[in-house]
């Protein structure tokens, strides 16, 4: 059983919690600090304490989501999501599959920068960065369901195995969302 330090965190969860949440006080203590000794706010620093606040708290709330996760039964995420049976095949189609996810998450990116860039000039940065927020984890989320998928064709292989793939598989992930956000820059 583990050693449960805040609410449902173990030691290692509440470490990175309390670690994200620091770096984030200090954060919004910089940004007040420069408010307080006069400096000027413009809507680029709203933008980004906004959106660093917002990927502040899903960071510190991840835990949390992960044990609301936990209650969801295994065989429902594995019908959701179509991973592969045991003994099944590795197909081209598990390829081109994992391919056009990449590249679906990569066309959230580019959308994510071009209309962020159209809401900023429009609503503001606050607005601006909640919407970009919201791309940028269903991107993010996207492109590691499509990951999780692939490489799970590889789990009843040698550990070996399943480790080269993992980590092809994932340099291709952050390949097609890094290329996905500089065509949009």
């Amino acid at each position: 059983m583990r050693k449960k330090l805040i609410g449902e965190y173990g030691l290692f969860e509440s470490s990175v919690a309390v670690l994200f949440f620091g770096f984030f006080c200090y954060l919004n203590y910089l940004f007040f600090k420069g408010v307080y000794d006069g400096g000027v706010v413009t809507e680029e620093i709203y933008f980004m304490i906004v959106f660093m606040n917002l990927v502040g708290l899903v960071i510190v709330f991840l835990p949390i989501l992960t044990k609301k996760a936990e209650g969801v039964s295994n065989e429902k995420v594995k019908i959701f999501l179509d991973l592969p049976d045991k003994d099944s095949k590795f197909t081209f189609s598990a390829i081109s599959g994992f391919l056009s996810d990449q590249a679906l998450a990569a066309f959230l990116a580019t959308l994510l920068i071009f209309t962020g860039k159209q809401v900023f000039e429009n609503f503001g940065g606050v607005i601006a960065a909640f919407y970009v927020m919201v791309l940028f984890v269903a991107a993010i989320v996207l492109g590691c369901l499509s990951l999780v998928r692939f490489i799970t064709h590889f789990a009843k292989h040698h550990g070996a195995l399943y480790t080269l793939a993992a980590l092809l598989s994932t340099g291709v992930m952050f390949a097609f969302f890094n290329a996905g956000l500089k065509m949009a820059a």
